[in-house]
Parts: structure tokens; C-alpha cells; sequence
């Protein structure tokens, strides 16, 4: 059976369930240090490791592009076939940049395999000459962080990490309204990085960065989850967090969201009376929404069971 390594130069579910799902032993090389120190860190590491493993068939996250680059050109060494994991970043500039796009399309078109969320992206890998196949995340297993008691009422979990695809402050504005109606919110992410002060929010709870077991023992204990996006094609993790944990969803009224997550979720337009809205909704359905994600689990894992098979076929895995 061949070898494979998935390689990430940062913390993120998707790397350890997708690893996980594909039999791939996950090397996670991460440095906080200054961006030049950083990179010559996890280059020097990631060569290494490949050098010690001498894997078949190379997984890499991108972003980062620097290390999709980097094992691009390794492979002419090593031999390996490479698979870029464009996990939204790695398919479309999200900033725009002509010459960045540029960069991310001569990436995809020289990956052996690209693998992308949405049928959107594999149409754009395809249209520039690249092989694209959609898997999207697996759903973590979190049982363990479950205690088994009931959710706070009425608290809702706000997964966000302030970038500039969040609506935060349209969610702030619906959390200021539904806290006469005693909803309480409990916001993660460092929101120190936009200038936010707590102060200013007496109604929202702001957790910061925290640890994994606090992150989702705070969400087994929340009644609904918000995540939200103004990206088009981006499925954002915390709705496959939602899913895992049973928790009703409330999120971007977005095609690519409607088409994966169509049970057990609540889309919602950008306005703060929307959001607060949808919330209102996802709480009062909140048992038979609960019940409809456990029918869309079992659907979900099924068709992940499939794209796993189609993955290790079309790289030769199990030969």
C-alpha cells in the first residue's frame, strides 16, 4: 500500500479529519515566529520530513502557497505525486490580486490532484487546465467534549475569527436586540486584532482565543451556532462543527451553503434584524432541527465514505 504525508503549516480541523479519513500520517509544522524566520522554519522542516518518510503520494493545505510551491518543486526529487488541498483560499485570490490568482492558478495546474469543496471551484481547476475532485471537510468526531448535559438556554454560539468576510458587527447589532428576549451570546476569536472593546458590547460574552476543549464544550453547550460568511463558494468550518455536535446552525444565505447544509440550518441575509430573525427561528424549531441533522449525518458520512474511495483510487492508494 502507498505511503502518504499530509503536510500543513498551520492549525486547522480540515488538515487532521481529511488526514485522518485518508489514511495520510499528518505532519503539522507550524511557527509563531517573524514571517522570514517562520518560513525558513517550516521549509527546512517540511523537506525534512519528506526526506525521512519518502511518501508515494504528498497532500499539502494552501494556503499556504508557499508550501504548495515548495513541494511542487521537492517533487522533482522525491518523486511523489503532490495534492494541493485548496480548502477556498487555494482556488480563487480572495483579495483579488490579478498576479496572486496567477500564482494560485499555475499551482493548481501543476498539482497532480486538486481537491476542492464546491462543484464552483473544480469548474474553475478544470477551466485552467487543472484535475480537481470535491470532497467537502469530514465531520470531526467531538463526542468526547459532549458531557451530556443540556445546552444553556437560548445561549448562542458565534464562531468568527474577525476577518473581513465576517458580518461581526451586524451579528453584534442582532445580539444587542435579542438580549431583551435573555438570548446571550459567546463570541470566539481574537477579536483584539479589530480594535474591539468588550466594554462596548455588555450583551456579547468575548471568549477570545481558547484552547480546543473550551472551544467545544462551549459549544456543546450552546443552543444554536452562528457562522457566517460574505464569501460565495467558501463552506465555513463551523457549520461542520455544528452538524458534528447536533447543534442548529445559523448561517450565510449562500448557494453553496443551502446546496451542502440543507437540514438542520437556518440561512439568513447579512442585516442585523435578519440574523436576530433566523435566531429567533433556529431556537423556537431548535428539537426538530436537531432531529433533521441527525438524517442529514448519516447522508453526509455515507457520501464521504464515497469520496474517500474515489481519492485513494484515483492517486492509487490502495495498490
Amino acid at each position: 500500500m502507498k505511503k502518504a504525508v499530509w503536510i500543513t503549516w498551520e492549525h486547522q480541523i480540515r488538515n487532521k479529519s481529511m488526514a485522518a479519513m485518508l489514511g495520510a500520517e499528518l505532519h503539522v509544522i507550524a511557527h509563531s515566529g517573524a514571517r522570514l524566520r517562520r518560513y525558513l522554519f517550516c521549509a527546512y522542516n517540511t523537506i525534512a520530513a519528506v526526506r525521512r518518510e519518502k511518501p508515494d503520494v504528498v497532500f499539502a493545505q494552501n494556503p499556504s502557497i508557499v508550501l504548495n510551491y515548495l513541494l511542487l518543486l521537492a517533487r522533482v526529487l522525491f518523486g511523489y505525486r503532490f495534492v494541493t488541498d485548496a480548502h477556498f483560499g487555494g482556488v480563487i485570490a480572495y483579495n483579488g490580486n490579478y498576479l496572486f490568482q496567477k500564482a494560485l492558478d499555475l499551482c493548481n495546474r501543476s498539482a497532480d490532484l486538486v481537491i476542492v469543496t464546491n462543484r464552483d471551484h473544480a469548474a474553475h481547476v478544470e477551466s485552467i487546465g487543472g484535475q480537481a475532485l470535491v470532497c467537502e471537510d469530514p465531520l470531526p468526531d467531538l463526542a468526547r467534549y459532549d458531557s451530556g448535559a443540556a445546552p444553556e438556554d437560548r445561549s448562542v454560539f458565534f464562531i468568527c475569527s474577525f476577518d473581513i468576510d465576517e458580518p461581526y458587527e451586524s451579528a453584534f447589532e442582532a445580539a444587542r436586540e435579542l438580549s431583551a428576549e435573555n438570548f446571550r451570546f459567546y463570541v470566539s476569536g481574537n477579536y483584539a486584532k479589530v480594535g474591539i472593546d468588550p466594554s462596548d458590547y455588555p450583551h456579547v460574552s468575548f471568549l477570545g482565543f481558547v484552547p480546543e476543549q473550551h472551544f467545544y464544550e462551549r459549544l456543546y453547550q450552546s443552543d444554536i451556532v452562528l457562522d457566517l460568511t460574505e464569501h460565495e463558494n467558501c463552506l465555513v468550518c463551523g457549520a461542520y462543527e455544528a452538524m458534528a455536535a447536533e447543534r442548529p446552525l445559523v448561517t450565510s444565505d449562500r448557494a453553496c451553503l443551502r446546496e451542502y447544509f440543507n437540514q438542520g440550518t437556518v440561512f439568513t441575509a447579512h442585516d442585523s434584524s435578519s440574523i436576530a430573525e433566523a435566531i429567533r427561528e433556529a431556537y423556537r424549531d431548535r428539537f426538530r432541527l436537531r432531529d433533521n441533522i441527525r438524517e442529514w449525518k448519516g447522508r453526509a458520512v455515507r457520501t464521504q465514505n464515497e469520496r474517500r474511495d474515489v481519492l485513494r483510487t484515483t492517486l492509487g492508494m490502495d495498490r
